[in-house]
């Protein structure tokens, strides 16, 4: 029967079937042959999408959607620009800057790739950088966001988990930091080898009214982070307060979203927060089948009886999670793979935290890796590219986030010690 399962729901995945559809199809057959009741199928999606930590993900969908309307994304862009435009290669620097302090905000790498992209691929263009260039930057750049907190990927990822999203909000942060430094680092070296240019350096009255006018984007996620971190407020309340801050600057200061415009961000933030929460709840009764099953037991008898060694069991977790990932949703991998791993991660001994946050930057290596690789292919549109080429583009980029990747693996402290540092008194 399990065999039965996982055919299924891979043939209907290489069919190109939704992935909510793929999961619970499989879930449904499953529950046919083996002459349980159907009406599973609704009480345990219900179940599975019915947990507190999840209402967050429509509150941080419509704050970002209410920050990218209300021009908090040009304005992160000019303050970047302003530091660093000048530099060779410096709209790519600006990009990857712009796009995590965007990603710090709106905490969706799609959100992120489609806000800063349509403002800086065009501008990386028409400044004679390659357009395959630019797509594969911007897609790197996007995922960001899923790594720099707050990142709707990690409230999935704790909230399946049942771990503590505050500490997986801080583990990502200096993975985070080190892939924006890599993509940096190719973007330079690129832009000197295809010699792209550079814009013309800002005065210091420049420098201080672009900081000015981005002042109350900035201090956004401090006000967010500070207040989850410091005990005033769970995960859910701070998305709650992104959407009041965020309505406010919107609407009251920078005043570039009108009432008559809320109608439109809100469908918007439904129809995204819907389809993420539709994978929840099917994949919470695939979930339940996996268990009944008793795959994790199963998983890990068979990861032990290879070796017992946890390294070995990391290498080989990495490699199959890096090609799951050219091919599958990084929300449907994550809710589908994090409750069944995590049993065994607990029997080899290794920190839940660190193994989920080397998992996250499996996922956003994935999201820029064909055939699927969704931001890519979200920068290659932006950028009126071929994916084919934007594809061969993006190869330095993966290489260096690999580089992050095999760091975050063998030094634990890297994703774990802020969590212990800023939490352990609480």
């Amino acid at each position: 029967m399990v065999i039965l399962l996982l055919i299924i729901l891979f043939v209907c995945i290489g069919l190109s079937l939704p992935i909510a559809f793929s999961i619970g199809i499989s879930s449904l057959v499953y529950l046919l042959l083996a002459d349980l009741p159907i009406v599973l199928v609704a009480q345990r999606s219900i179940l599975g999408s019915y947990t507190y930590p999840f209402l967050a993900l429509p509150f941080f969908v419509f704050g970002g959607m209410l920050m990218e309307y209300g021009g908090i994304t040009k304005r992160l862009m000019r303050l970047a620009t302003a530091f660093v435009g000048h530099l060779k290669g410096g709209l790519a620097v600006v990009t990857v800057i712009a796009s995590t302090l965007f990603g710090a905000l709106c905490g969706s790498g799609v959100g992120a790739t489609a806000a800063v992209g349509s403002i800086m691929i065009p501008a990386m263009k028409e400044k004679g950088y390659a357009a395959e260039f630019a797509a594969a930057l911007q897609g790197c750049c996007g995922t960001l966001a899923s790594l720099i907190p707050p990142s709707l990927t990690v409230v999935v990822i704790g909230a399946t988990g049942g771990l503590s999203i505050g500490a997986l909000f801080l583990a990502g942060v200096m993975p985070g930091i080190l892939v924006g430094l890599g993509l940096i680092s190719i973007s330079i070296a690129i832009s000197i080898k295809g010699g792209y240019g550079s814009e013309k350096k800002a005065s210091s009255r420049e420098i201080f009214e672009a900081f000015k006018d981005s002042l109350l984007a900035l201090i956004a996620p401090i006000i967010i982070l500070g207040g989850l971190w410091g005990g005033i407020f769970t995960v859910t309340e701070s998305a709650a307060v992104v959407v009041v801050y965020s309505f406010i600057i919107a609407v009251f200061v920078y005043k570039e979203v009108s009432f008559k415009q809320l109608p439109e961000i809100t469908l918007q933030t439904i129809k995204t927060s819907v389809s993420v929460l539709l994978i929840v709840g099917v994949a919470a009764l695939f979930g339940w089948i996996v268990t009944a099953e008793r795959i994790p037991q199963m998983l890990t008898e068979f990861f032990l009886s290879i070796s017992s060694n946890k390294w070995v069991f990391m290498i080989l977790i990495n490699l199959l999670l890096l090609i799951l990932g050219t091919f599958m949703e990084s929300t449907a991998l994550a809710i589908i793979l994090i409750p069944v791993l995590l049993p065994v991660v607990y029997q080899y001994g290794i920190d839940p935290i660190h193994f989920c946050t080397v998992f996250l930057l499996n996922l956003c290596i994935g999201a820029n890796t064909p055939p699927l690789g969704v931001t890519l292919m979200t920068g290659a549109r932006i950028a009126d590219v071929s994916f084919t080429k934007a594809s061969k583009a993006v190869l330095p980029f993966i290489v260096s986030m690999i580089a992050v990747l095999v760091i975050t693996i063998f030094v634990p402290q890297f994703s774990t010690i802020l969590p212990s540092l800023v939490l352990s008194g609480k």
